[in-house]
């Protein structure tokens, strides 16, 4: 099957490029386009798929290569972070430019040259279907990047979806490293935060009592969160020691205090993304919003997290929960782990190491909710991921096809 990946380069760039220029920011969340786009691949490709559309435009697509419960699952999600200024990118954001070997593009990295390379191995499979014994399902989902419910959640509590194992095909390297095999993530509670004063004219600010004031004062204590101490379960350990090490060789490249960012993953953090208040310079703002993003270690447990927020809040001020995401992992000795591994070794001609990252992925769904191990390991750059000139290797891409194409042939055959 990976010959058939290889005969395919071109279609690959082709189809990686049409999914950038298909857009889906979320927020809105629409991936409309980025569906037809898809619909348009598994038709040419005489594989049959569902859609499913819970929320108007936030589509999902399931195709399967096979017969019988799907022995893999690969994963991927097609909505995007907006783009943001355009005038700092030094490409058109949506064009899917090819330079120098680089796709350029909001979504190349995270995660459209994945979801590429998923269907290009889904493909591969059906032109080799009589030759599997079991099968072999993609799900192409939105909602990802705000943690939506009409994506995997959705999915799975309606019962859409089962599998024994599953690849999810986020990006899994920094520039200037190799690839890893994620295989536990962080947690998230990500909450927001309102602060209720009283407005007053702005000439006579004792009259009032002002919201920002109120909010940014309370904020830094939310701080001490990240000193408290988290135990590492036995088995995660060596995921956590992995990582570790790789966020302290990212530290050195990037002139970033090593300790900082190596801590991350056996420890909380916070994170202050958006802050709103007040209406005009002259007048004692009566109410500012913060919205934070706290990520969760293993170990630890978003319900912890508000605890320590309630014990914290002074008056006038409340909190509400926006999402939350158990932290999870599959144990790096598992040996569907080790399969993927085996298998990247054969292309990348290394093994990747298994680690535990920093972020939060769709994996936790199928450790929590089908039981089954999942790993992320994909094309593209986590330092990549969000940022302005976004860019994945077109050979990274043909790459992770080969190695899902090589799992495949191993678990489905």
């Amino acid at each position: 099957m990976a010959k058939i990946v290889e005969k395919r380069q071109t279609y690959l760039h082709t189809l990686c490029s049409e999914l950038i220029r298909a857009k889906g920011e979320n927020p809105p969340g629409d991936v409309t386009a980025g569906a037809q786009v898809v619909e348009r691949f598994l038709t040419e490709n005489d594989i049959s798929y569902q859609t499913f559309e819970p929320v108007n435009g936030h589509r999902s697509l399931i195709a399967s290569v096979g017969k019988g419960k799907s022995s893999l699952l690969l994963c991927g999600h097609i909505d995007v972070v907006p783009a943001g200024d355009l005038d700092k990118w030094a490409v058109q954001p949506y064009a899917g430019e090819l330079k120098q070997g680089r796709i350029y593009g909001r979504g190349s990295t995270d995660m459209k040259g994945g979801v590429a390379a998923m269907l290009m191995a889904l493909a591969a499979a059906k032109d080799c279907e009589n030759e599997l014994s079991g099968s072999v399902a993609t799900a192409i989902v939105p909602d990802e990047e705000v943690q939506g419910p009409a994506g995997v959640q959705w999915l799975l509590d309606n019962r859409k979806l089962e599998a024994d194992t599953c690849i999810i095909a986020e990006p899994t390297s920094y520039l200037g490293s190799e690839y890893s095999v994620v295989a536990g993530e962080r947690g998230t509670c990500w909450l927001r935060i309102t602060a209720h004063g009283k407005s007053a004219h702005g000439s006579t600010p004792a009259l009032g009592r002002n919201a920002i004031e109120m909010l940014t004062q309370f904020l830094p204590a939310l701080k001490v969160l990240e000193t408290e101490p988290v135990k590492t379960p036995k088995d995660a350990e060596a995921l956590i020691k992995s990582g570790e090490k790789e966020l302290r060789n990212t530290a050195r490249r990037r002139g970033v205090s090593v300790n900082n960012l190596a801590r991350t993953l056996t420890h909380y953090t916070v994170n202050l993304g958006v802050i709103s208040g007040g209406t005009k310079s002259n007048v004692v703002p009566d109410k500012c919003e913060a919205e934070i993003d706290v990520r969760v270690p293993i170990g630890g447990h978003p319900e912890g997290v508000e605890r320590f927020v309630r014990c914290l809040l002074p008056q006038d001020v409340e909190y509400q929960l926006v999402n939350k995401t158990l932290p999870s992992y599959t144990p790096s000795n598992h040996t569907f782990v080790k399969y993927v591994q085996e298998n990247a070794q054969q292309v990348f001609g290394y093994r990747p190491t298994s680690i535990c990252m920093a972020a939060t992925t769709d994996a936790h769904y199928f450790r929590e909710q089908l039981g089954i191990p999942a790993v992320t390991f994909g094309p593209g750059y986590l330092d990549l991921a969000h940022a302005y000139n976004e860019f994945v290797y077109l050979k990274d891409v043909r790459d992770m096809a080969e190695v899902y194409t090589n799992v495949i042939a191993r678990t489905a055959a």
